[in-house]
């Protein structure tokens, strides 16, 4: 017995164990990871469902059930997957008005996210209510370009990135926002925004040094400089993305597939995916890795979050608690339009919009007593539309949800043409600083190089004609404390001489206009013209 080790028989089981480590090895080799990512970004505070033509879309009832029923599949096929935004959860309704965002908060733990980056709308109130946000989240809060002092609220609370397991796989996901948000919203002291280039390299450095393969940047920097990072940024396997409510694939208006494949600076693969706004639909991409950690295949669409969902019952019932008390504002009437009052953001943002004369008239008249000739207004400042027939004050807040004042300065001609060089020079990107006027209409050459498009300013005369803009000449500009600070780039603001917020806010300015004037059918004057190649206008 003791030389039964010499026998063939027991030689046996030592083959069998090496067969079958060389067999686990193999497989182990050729093993492949699946990934399904759910996202969302511009959330914007659209709780309930919104209205658009015969289609009712979004609601986070609704989306509850789409995210259970498709973590329910991905669960028979014992797929991992994660829930993310890329960013905006804040601003744009009733409900941030009333909760600064908590009531969001409270259903995106609900509906267990696993990460978010910042947007530039989540600063809209300062730094304090992020800080709020960020403490409440059950899921992390990340930005690689953010850096905070020690004497900001938000010193601490925001991650570079995070590393998340799943079934014994490392998933890097670093956030991104965009560097105009110190010109956008309301950062406070103490936070920077730095080269979001540079901070994914960095991030992307980082990850790997940790053992991560399979990296995602969730960002909110806006489809055009998605594909700049795609193609600068060595490492990143998928851009999730947000800030430009940009459609893909099968969402109406899209002009580029889900995901839009791209390449990075040595040749991989990177997918770039983003989900147009307000919840209207849900992101959906399945992801497939080799053991290395490389893009194999992928495949998804986003999935419309429309009537035919049912809302999930206790998220209905929980919204109809945090909408008690919005009801009485909401239904408040404050007068009548007998027409569309036009706040289309792609019209809003390239051209002059009778909602836009409006706004900007109410503060101007508001002001005449005391000396304003000029209003400037920021097109990023108004949020929506408002359709013929009674309006309420709910609807005036939803349209100007940023709780501005109004505040004048004094400005040179040739301020004045630099402020409508700035608000113009951009309008390939639909940004939020075109501008909407009164007192004044000017003439535009899109086809120019930015900086030298105006064609011509003409500014309004107590007799109601118009004569040019003296460039030497100063003028009282009345415009709201967001560009009074410089705030979308309107730099040239802060040089302005004998400034001052006059406190007035303007939702109530806007809302005593049209009460006032009720009813009110503002129209489209001409203020704002574009001068095309064959010298026409």
């Amino acid at each position: 017995m003791r030389h039964l080790w010499r026998s063939p028989l027991f030689l046996i089981p030592l083959f069998a164990s090496i067969m079958l480590v060389v067999v686990s090895q193999t497989m182990f080799s050729d093993r492949q990871f699946t990934l399904r990512l759910l996202h969302t970004n511009d959330h914007h505070g659209h709780l309930e469902p919104v209205k658009m033509g015969a289609l009712t879309l979004g609601g986070i009832a609704q989306r509850q059930t789409l995210v259970n029923q498709l973590r329910a599949e991905s669960a028979s096929a014992d797929e991992p997957l994660l829930l993310l935004s890329a960013g905006d959860i804040f601003q744009g309704t009733l409900y941030f008005n009333q909760y600064l965002g908590q009531a969001d908060l409270d259903f995106y733990n609900a509906m267990a996210y696993n990460a978010a980056t910042i947007g530039n709308h989540e600063f809209d109130r300062g730094p304090q209510v992020l800080a709020d946000f960020i403490a409440g989240a059950e899921f992390p809060t990340v930005s690689a370009n953010i850096e905070v002092d020690e004497s900001s609220p938000l010193a601490g609370k925001i991650k570079p990135w995070v590393i998340l397991k799943l079934k014994g796989e490392k998933i890097g996901i670093f956030g991104l926002t965009t560097e105009e948000t110190s010109i956008l919203s309301n950062s406070g002291a103490g936070v920077r925004f730095t080269n979001h280039i540079q901070a994914a390299k960095q991030a992307v450095r980082e990850l790997t040094s940790q053992g991560v393969n399979k990296i995602i940047a969730l960002t909110h920097i806006g489809f055009p400089r998605d594909l700049e990072l795609a193609s600068q940024v060595d490492g990143i396997d998928v851009v999730v993305g947000g800030h430009s409510h940009t459609p893909l694939g099968n969402i109406s208006g899209a002009t580029h597939p889900y995901p839009v494949v791209a390449k990075t600076p040595d040749g991989s693969p990177v997918l770039i995916v983003t989900d147009w706004e307000w919840g209207k639909y849900l992101g959906d991409l399945h992801l497939t890795f080799d053991r290395a950690g490389t893009l194999t295949d992928w495949a998804g669409k986003p999935h419309i979050v429309d009537a035919t969902i049912p809302p999930d019952p206790a998220f209905q019932a929980k919204l109809v608690t945090y909408a008690e008390p919005l009801q009485t504002l909401q239904q408040q009437v404050i007068g009548q339009t007998s027409v569309l009052l036009e706040g289309d953001r792609a019209r809003l943002r390239t051209s002059e919009t009778n909602l836009g004369n409006l706004v900007a008239d109410a503060i101007l008249a508001k002001t005449r007593p005391d000396g304003c000739q000029i209003a400037i207004l920021n097109s990023g400042g108004i949020r929506i539309s408002i359709p013929p027939g009674p309006v309420t004050v709910g609807q005036v807040l939803k349209m100007l949800p940023f709780g501005n004042t109004i505040a004048r300065l004094d400005l040179t001609g040739e301020q004045i043409k630099a402020a409508l060089e700035h608000g113009v020079s951009q309008v390939e990107l639909a940004m939020g600083s075109f501008p909407q006027v009164a007192g004044l209409q000017f003439v535009w050459n899109p086809h120019a190089p930015a900086g030298d498009r105006i064609v011509q300013i003409q500014v309004q005369q107590q007799d109601g004609t118009f004569a040019p803009l003296q460039t030497e000449a100063t003028y009282r500009v009345v415009t709201n404390d967001f560009l009074l600070k410089g705030g979308d780039g309107y730099s040239i603001f802060t040089q302005g001489n004998n400034q001052q917020d006059t406190g007035y806010m303007l939702v109530d300015v806007v809302s005593d206009y049209i009460h006032e004037r009720s009813p009110v059918g503002p129209e489209r004057k001409n203020r704002i013209v574009r001068f095309f190649r064959n010298g026409g206008t």
